[in-house]
Order: C-alpha cells, then sequence, then structure tokens
C-alpha cells in the first residue's frame, strides 16, 4: 500500500510541477488535473455501466414474465433471469464497477494527504480557493462550510442527471400503474437522491478538504460525462441503428 501511495504522491507532484509552469503553482489545482484524468481512464467502465443498467431496465417486462411464470421455484426463476441477462449481454452487477475502482483510489488519495501535510506548513501553495487541502475544517459556520454544501449539491446533481436519463419503468397497462418491483426500484432511487448528498457532505466535513475538491471535481466531471453518454452517444447510436433499418 505504501507504493502506491508513494506512486500517488509522486502523480500529484508531477501534475503540481505542471500547473505551476502555466503560472497556477497550487496543489488544488493539481488535485482537479488529477481527478479529471481519473474520471478519463474510468469513462470506458462508465459507459459500459450505463449501457448495462439502461439495458436491464428495457429487460424488467421479461424479468417480470420470468417471475410469474417460475415464481414457484426461485432457483429456476433466478437462473433463467441470470440467463436472459447473459443473452442479452447485460451485467447487473457491472453498476457497481466504477465505484469498486473508485474506493480504493479515494483510499490511496486520502493516504497521499497526509504525506503532503509534513510540508504544508506557511507554504502558500497548499492554499487553493481559501482552503489548505491538508487541514479538516470540520463543521464550521465559516467560509469553509462552502465546500461540503457543494459536495451535496454536486451529488445531488450528478444523482438527478443520472435518473433523468435512464429509461422509465413501464406502466401496468391493465390499471395505469407501476408494477411493485418499478415502485421499490423508484423509492430507492428517492432515497439515495437525498441521503447520498448528506452523507457525501458529511465525509468531505470530517475530513482534510483537498479530498472534498477532489469530490467536487469527480461530481462535476461525473455529470458531463452523464448528460454527453446520454445526450450525444446514445442519440448517436440510435441515428445509427436507424439508418441501418432503414437500409
Amino acid at each position: 500500500m505504501s507504493t502506491l501511495v508513494q506512486g500517488m504522491t509522486l502523480i500529484l507532484e508531477w501534475l503540481f510541477n505542471l500547473s505551476s509552469t502555466f503560472g497556477l503553482p497550487y496543489w488544488g489545482v493539481a488535485i482537479i488535473l488529477f481527478t479529471v484524468i481519473i474520471k478519463l481512464l474510468l469513462y470506458p467502465l462508465t459507459v459500459k455501466q450505463i449501457v448495462s443498467m439502461r439495458k436491464i431496465t428495457e429487460l424488467q417486462p421479461k424479468v417480470r414474465d420470468i417471475q410469474k411464470k417460475y415464481g414457484y421455484d426461485k432457483q429456476k426463476m433466478n437462473q433463467k433471469i441470470m440467463e436472459l441477462y447473459s443473452k442479452e449481454k447485460a451485467n447487473p452487477y457491472s453498476g457497481c464497477l466504477p465505484l469498486l475502482v473508485q474506493i480504493p483510489i479515494l483510499y490511496i488519495f486520502y493516504r497521499s494527504l497526509f504525506e503532503l501535510t509534513a510540508r504544508a506548513s506557511n507554504d502558500p501553495s497548499f492554499h487553493f480557493l481559501g482552503f489548505n487541502i491538508t487541514e479538516t475544517y470540520g463543521l464550521t459556520l465559516d467560509y469553509h462550510l462552502l465546500l461540503p454544501i457543494v459536495a451535496g449539491v454536486t451529488t445531488y446533481l450528478m444523482t438527478k442527471v443520472s435518473m433523468a436519463n435512464s429509461p422509465k419503468p413501464e406502466m401496468n397497462p391493465m390499471n395505469n400503474k407501476k408494477n411493485n418491483v418499478a415502485a421499490s426500484a423508484e423509492q430507492t432511487q428517492k432515497i439515495i437522491l437525498y441521503i447520498m448528498p448528506l452523507f457525501m457532505a458529511y465525509i468531505v466535513i470530517s475530513l482534510p478538504s483537498g479530498l472534498g475538491i477532489y469530490i467536487v471535481t469527480m461530481n462535476i466531471v461525473s455529470i458531463l460525462q452523464t448528460i454527453y453518454i446520454y445526450k450525444v452517444l446514445f442519440k448517436r447510436e440510435e441515428k445509427k441503428a436507424k439508418l441501418n433499418t432503414e437500409q
């Protein structure tokens, strides 16, 4: 683990030196550049996650048919559902991939901040937008409370954008109501929408502000990537599919 921490510290140092050559000698800028690079590297996983989750939502009517047909045999029902996912190339666990990759990165980054703390003292390069990236401010009723607030707001917007662009569950044509599975999924999404921002704000309050800058940047880039994937990438694929069908 120490090797990974040292490696990440070296990357941050290189990015700091790079930003310094452009007249921005701040570790906060290095953190922003680092976060953008991580999100670009994770972009293929993000696309895979969104495509797979979109496919799973679209397969819900078929899943409900299987549940009705094999409800008496849970083992066979689960087997048939997994066969459907495999046939349609939809992985129900793909939504966890970007998160599973980001958690160790976040932890190593957190450890790297402590490596930098020893150098902090009164060095102005560790101050960015009024924050010392190595300092934990806690729940202070001053300017520093802005960072956890922004973290919470961007987390909310990130979840909202993702939910707004996801395929909506189909209504039951018999009673024009959502089925129990769809209603439960929607309720879970609503809980995530309001709980996650509070959780991320708490994380930022409790940890060095450099990590807060990392989280806010991660959220903003995630919002932009999600909008691009749905509004540009998917639209482009739909147009290609339509042209192929017409030909």
